[in-house]
């Protein structure tokens, strides 16, 4: 090639070579290049140099000398094959247009709005005679094209003048891949440099002691994007966002949450998530400690986020982690003191200086009114009988203290083996069965969210009567134990179950299920015999009879018989227990008898 080159245009080359290496900006580059070329081809009264945008899918304009107007000639945006450059850059190899005739050919192809651009940018008294146009390859993919125009009849591209343009295409790559490398490493760079920055500052906030939830609006500032914290169980603990949050953007965030949680050896992941018309790129970053899992930190991005990015974020979970960790350590600290102080309480240890000290210092009432609540947990499968993981009971622990006790203050909770014990905290005088029927709703809804995620337990819930004061905490205690006590012994449908609840049925708890059986037998076990033996409804009439508080027509709609059949029935059954079932005295000892036969039956 050098020998078909004039000494010019060598020396054009060589100059280029030079230009390449003289400046990293892309833009004085390129109109250096093109500057260079027109200059050592005797024809070019113009020309361009074209870059293709992967986004747009568009050659754009990066440089123009000569007749045109740079601003005007810029805005142009060309599709694959339309006007001489494009169909250079489709074909991948230089073209030559002659005449105005081939120039007219390819200028048709041009869209009418770039036509209008063109011919604006081109001053009224000139127009193209011949052109010239070479791609810019680089890997052997075509990245862009370079032109050469003449507006002069007399001047004729030559041989060597396309081999010049090729020769300066060549150059035009590399100063691309060289631009490219330095933007990237300089993004990089900065991209670090806020991150180190973003880390400072996050740092000072720890130290600052601003708290989670400040950490979490700083990173939303610093990236604006949303921005999602999950503790080691799932729930959110903090979060920020632009705009207020779909729920189905919520709940697509704590499904990719859970699903981050279930691999917590990967540092992060990454999933395109379509909601709606829109597509989001989620990012799960894992908050992991000494292999015990602190978390998740969940970013959506409306813009990719990419490497070097998620490393910044990955540094910034650092900081977070060590602000969990210490979270982590003043929360099991608190646990710990107040988990001593309750078990003491609530074994019946006689409240001493000692005591009220730890009780002032933990924040306890002495004098405020006080009700024990006992959550039993066992596993489904009775195999499976003290299996559950420290771990699970901890998370339930966490539960306990967020849907059961939420905004009582001044109550607390404790793990004891299998078991949670809550203890809530109210003023004095307040009305007792208006609290015991609101913590019974909040334990209900703590069996359901607790069964809802371990679905292999069983939770039974005992809730003990309001007590005075603090040191008669232990009774209301007992009272719970032995909610969850009759619920396990006599198969209670209900799985939260409160002392005042039990009524009569308290007793049955004090005595042996000797005794009780033979209190049964001795008031009703005729008719027990009798059923056995003849298998009638008797029984069965008899205690409906009682739940109707022996109103005859409730009773007798009750079985789906005639009143006349229900007093044939009731007049059987005084027969068979030598009773009268309008004696208060002897009705009170059938009703007992068959309320304990009910519960030891089942």
């Amino acid at each position: 090639m050098q020998d078909t080159l004039t000494h010019r245009q060598l020396k054009s080359l060589v100059h280029v070579s030079t230009v390449i290496n003289s400046s990293l900006d892309i833009e004085t580059i390129f109109d250096l290049i093109i500057g260079e070329a027109i200059s050592a081809v005797d024809a070019a009264g113009g020309g361009s140099i074209w870059v293709f945008d992967q986004q747009k899918q568009r050659l754009m304009a990066k440089s123009a000398h000569g007749l045109f107007y740079p601003q005007i000639f810029k805005s142009i945006e060309l599709s694959s094959g339309e006007s001489m450059t494009g169909m250079t850059f489709q074909m991948e190899k230089g073209l030559v247009f002659k005449n105005e005739e081939e120039i007219k050919q390819a200028l048709d192809t041009l869209t009418p709005d770039n036509r209008t651009l063109l011919d604006e940018s081109i001053p009224d008294n000139f127009h193209f005679t011949s052109i010239i146009s070479s791609p810019i390859l680089s890997k052997g993919t075509c990245i862009g094209v370079i032109t050469l125009d003449s507006f002069d009849k007399s001047l004729h591209f030559k041989k060597e003048d396309m081999q010049l343009l090729e020769a300066i295409a060549e150059q035009a790559a590399i100063a691309l891949e060289k631009s490219n490398i330095y933007y990237k490493e300089k993004k990089i760079v900065q991209q670090l440099s806020r991150s180190i920055e973003t880390q400072r500052n996050i740092a000072n906030l720890v130290v600052n002691g601003e708290g989670i939830q400040s950490i979490i609006d700083y990173i939303y500032k610093t990236i604006g994007e949303h921005i999602f914290l999950f503790d080691e169980i799932g729930e959110l603990t903090a979060s920020a966002c632009r705009t207020p949050v779909s729920e189905e953007m919520q709940s697509e965030v704590r499904r990719f949450a859970k699903q981050n949680d279930q691999s917590p050896n990967r540092p992060y992941s990454v999933s395109e998530i379509t909601l709606g018309l829109e597509t989001y790129q989620f990012i799960a970053l894992s908050l992991q400690s000494k292999m015990k899992s602190l978390g998740t930190l969940i970013i959506v991005s409306k813009d990719p986020i990419g490497e070097a990015g998620i490393i910044a974020l990955e540094h910034i979970c650092t900081v977070i982690m060590l602000e969990l960790v210490k979270v982590q350590a003043v929360y099991e600290t608190q646990q710990r003191l107040q988990g001593e102080f309750m078990t003491k309480i609530l074994s019946g240890q006689a409240i001493d200086e000692t005591l009220m000290k730890q009780a002032k210092n933990l924040q306890f009432d002495l004098n405020r009114n006080y009700i024990a609540v006992s959550i039993n947990v066992e596993n489904k499968d009775k195999l499976q009988h003290g299996a559950i993981s420290e771990n699970v009971i901890n998370n339930l622990l966490h539960m306990t203290n967020k849907y059961f006790l939420g905004k009582n203050s001044q109550g607390a909770a404790l793990i004891d083996q299998n078991k949670l014990v809550a203890l809530f905290s109210y003023p004095a005088k307040l009305q007792t069965a208006n609290q015991v029927s609101s913590i019974k709703q909040l334990a209900l809804h703590l069996q359901q969210e607790i069964e809802k995620t371990y679905s292999e337990l069983d939770i039974t819930i005992g809730i003990g009567r309001m007590k005075s004061n603090l040191a008669a905490a232990h009774e209301s205690f007992k009272e719970a134990e032995k909610c969850i006590t009759f619920m396990k012994s006599y198969h209670f449908e209900e799985r939260a179950l409160s002392y005042t609840d039990l009524g009569i049925q308290r007793f049955i708890l004090q005595n042996s299920e000797e005794e009780l059986l033979d209190f049964v037998h001795e008031v009703i076990g005729s008719l027990i015999q009798y059923e056995q033996t003849r298998k009638g409804d008797l029984l069965q009439t008899l205690l409906t009879y009682l739940r109707q508080n022996q109103n005859i027509k409730r009773t007798a709609v009750a079985l789906h018989v005639h009143t006349n059949t229900l007093n044939y029935r009731l007049k059987r059954i005084e027969e068979i227990l030598s009773t009268d079932l309008t004696d208060g005295q002897q009705l009170f000892n059938i009703q007992l008898a068959g309320n304990i036969y009910h519960y030891i039956k089942r």
